[in-house]
């Protein structure tokens, strides 16, 4: 891996990207040591940077710090995904009160780009790409959060939703069947274009209540 690129945007929020994709694809598995010298040398940087990023992946919980041991990958339990998509509902559902009380050219407007994502989504199913099928999942609904337009909101959502991410593409817990994610995600844009909040509520604790 170079350096080529961080130079342009902060040097640890990069590294703490790149780490934490090779946490969710499983390129660093739950209980892995994040040895700092290794990834400063692989990064081509100094140990301040990638101790900085290390840090910031403990403060969103995907990391975790032991002490006199170092810093490993969190390892994720079924109770730890309960946790998780007990406050994805929470979070969602606080998105779509927001989302609902939009004019409805907005909502057509927010509709218009979850479609989009949908359609991906719906291809992944076909072709039985079932890590794309996640990644897309996770896309889908962390843009609905976004569309609510509340930064802080959406800061809560991005770590319980990488959480998710991770729970599914390791095993954790479970997730539905591919074939349940083409229904649903194709209802939440129709409730979302309605600004039908009681339905995006059933439809969003039906799926996470099956995973």
């Amino acid at each position: 891996m170079t350096s080529t690129g961080l130079q342009s945007q902060p040097t640890s929020a990069i590294i703490a990207e790149h780490l934490r994709e090779r946490v969710v694809d499983g390129t660093y598995a739950p209980g892995a040591q994040m040895n700092e010298a290794r990834l400063a040398g692989d990064f081509q940087v100094s140990r301040g940077p990638v101790r900085e990023a290390l840090q910031r992946l403990v403060q969103e919980g995907l990391l975790e710090s032991r002490r006199n041991r170092g810093v490993f990958v969190r390892e994720l339990t079924d109770d730890d995904a309960a946790e998780i998509f007990a406050a994805r509902e929470v979070l969602e559902c606080a998105a779509a009160a927001v989302i609902a009380a939009k004019p409805a050219v907005e909502r057509a407007r927010i509709a218009t780009a979850l479609s989009s994502i949908a359609a991906e989504l719906n291809t992944a199913i076909r072709a039985n790409q079932e890590a794309r099928t996640l990644r897309l999942d996770h896309e889908f609904h962390s843009r609905f959060v976004d569309s609510a337009g509340n930064s802080r909101l959406s800061r809560a959502y991005a770590t319980i939703a990488t959480e998710s991410l991770i729970c599914s593409s390791h095993g954790v817990g479970a997730h539905p069947p591919l074939g349940d994610f083409s229904t649903h995600h194709e209802a939440l844009v129709q409730l979302t274009e309605r600004g039908d909040i009681e339905g995006i509520h059933a439809a969003v604790h039906r799926h996470l209540t099956r995973a």
